[in-house]
């Protein structure tokens, strides 16, 4: 049996890829890979449309051409929703294997795919139901008795019972790292070298508004151990990886300070020569400085924080946890440490005022004075499964259900201040914030010491290279506007959604939640004490 799997195109492109050349190693896939071996299935392949710059036709003649007996589609982004669905269809009109999607989307969304030329959705976390979904094709059994799917026979569509999570993540398969190419994985903003991406935990025991990931993870809080982790980096550095991304949403959460800390030790003493980029939380990066030093000697070189905003009330509002003031000393204790410091944030709440969104501007411009390297302005977008995209359907709130303007990068809500005037003043904030930067630094003689100073000479160059897409970007944007502001003017003029599409997208977001804690998260408790 042979086994296909995709990472489809996301039509508007990924801002990570577009602005930083940020393309880590489609992980997901290699889990599932890694799944499908040990089910005994050796001819499996992996496609990222992305890094592969292939079209849509160019995947269909190249899937004529291999016939796999199943494929699978990873649909995490929502932009690529429509993407998938055509491919999916074009597919089905060549010839008839099985096609599963997997993913947030796939999750939130199933019957709609169903509709549309996949077999088969897997819901939530897909590493066993994936294998259990192989090892019943395999042997010509129904899949009745699989968990966490939904699935079409003869026409009519089937729900199966929730899959609970899954304890212990060692007890999953080494991720198929074999079968993608190391140097089509690149973040090129900070120089040469391929990135792998290495998961050691999952699920967030926070509870943020716009997120999916809780929805989809669940808000228990579950890690690979030490010898796992540890096992997984040898061989990504076999294989010739210089970067590591642990795509982990958190990387350090209160419950696991001690192992990170045992974990970076054991680096340091096997001195593996990786970099690492990691996700990081401001309220725990600020109150552990010392663990941040130990991680940066063993590797960490460049930190995300989610900022989300500089308005205290719509923190407040998100769910998010943390103050500004939180935000300003994380950034200047990873800035002490020598690394590279991200920062994002969002434009576009339901709830944020105009005073809301300069506040967030102007304290773009206070984090650069505390030393923070870049920032990534996006839109907020309320994304299938989350507590805002149900409020929203539920309320009118939305003004548009075409998948692929939630990018968030492109408004889709019916917010407090139009939906026009939030994208040119995420596209002003965005671009001012560099201008600010750049002035800040040279007018102060701030310069970068040691390897971060590579990295940011690295980062100038990319910069000055892709000069003239930001340019295109900033001519674009007027007539991206005014697009914005006719279909907001329409959504507003008809709000005739389809209810029966409505009330599904209603069911299907609110299925598969795993329960939310919210404020009485217990590690809410720990971090306040």
């Amino acid at each position: 049996m042979k086994v296909l799997l995709i990472k489809p195109l996301n039509p508007t492109g990924s801002g990570y890829t577009t602005k930083f050349g940020f393309l880590p190693t489609p992980l997901g896939l290699e889990d599932l890979a890694g799944e499908a071996r040990v089910v005994g299935i050796k001819d499996v392949k992996i496609v990222d449309m992305e890094a592969d710059e292939l079209t849509l036709n160019e995947m269909v003649a190249y899937i004529d051409r291999w016939r796999p007996d199943v494929i699978g589609i990873t649909l995490h982004a929502t932009a690529a929703h429509s993407f998938s669905q055509q491919l999916a269809t074009q597919v089905k009109s060549i010839y008839n294997p099985l096609i599963v999607a997997g993913g947030h989307q796939a999750t939130f969304v199933p019957n709609q795919l169903l509709d549309n030329g996949f077999d088969v959705i897997v819901l939530g976390e897909g590493d066993e139901t994936f294998r259990e979904i192989l090892k019943h094709y395999k042997d010509g059994i129904d899949f009745d008795n699989i968990p966490g799917i939904v699935f079409k026979r003869n026409g009519r569509k089937f729900r199966t019972k929730k899959r609970e999570l899954i304890d212990d993540l060692d007890s999953l398969p080494i991720p198929a790292f074999d079968l993608v190419e190391p140097e089509k994985y690149t973040f090129k903003v900070f120089g040469e070298g391929s990135v792998a991406t290495l998961e050691t935990s999952r699920g967030c025991p926070y509870a943020c508004d716009f997120c999916s990931v809780t929805p989809t993870w669940g808000n228990k809080w579950r890690n690979k151990s030490n010898e796992r982790i540890m096992e997984e980096l040898r061989i990504i550095k076999q294989l010739g990886y210089k970067w590591v991304f642990f795509t982990d949403d958190i990387f350090i959460v209160y419950p696991n300070v001690k192992q990170r800390e045992d974990l970076f030790n054991r680096i340091i003493e096997e001195d593996l020569g990786l970099k690492f980029i990691v996700q990081m939380r401001a309220d725990v990066t600020a109150k552990n400085p010392d663990l941040i030093k130990k991680a940066a000697q063993a590797g960490l070189t460049i930190a995300f924080l989610g900022i989300e905003s500089g308005s205290e009330e719509v923190l407040k509002a998100m769910h998010k946890g943390i103050i500004t003031d939180s935000s300003i000393r994380a950034v200047k204790v990873l800035e002490e440490n020598n690394v590279v410091v991200l920062g994002g944030m969002m434009l576009g709440a339901p709830y944020e005022r105009i005073s809301d969104i300069r506040k967030t501007i102007k304290f773009s411009r206070i984090l650069a004075r505390a030393g923070i390297d870049a920032i990534q302005f996006s839109t907020y977008t309320p994304l299938p499964g989350t507590r805002i995209f149900l409020d929203s359907l539920r309320n009118k709130k939305i003004f548009t259900l075409d998948w692929s303007r939630y990018d968030i990068l492109t408004p889709v809500a019916i917010t407090k201040v139009n939906p026009a005037i939030i994208q040119a003043l995420t596209a002003y904030a965005y671009y001012t914030f560099y201008i600010y930067k750049w002035l800040h630094d040279r007018l102060h003689s701030i310069r970068a010491v040691g390897f971060k100073d590579q990295i940011m000479l690295n980062a100038q160059k990319f910069i000055l290279r892709m000069m003239p897409s930001y340019v295109k970007d900033i001519l674009r944007l007027p007539s991206d506007v005014i697009k914005t502001a006719l279909l907001y003017r329409n959504g507003l003029k008809h709000m005739d959604f389809d209810q029966t599409t409505v009330n599904e997208l209603l069911n299907d977001s609110s299925q598969i939640v795993y329960k939310e804690t919210g404020t009485k998260n217990p590690y809410f408790k720990i971090k306040n004490q």
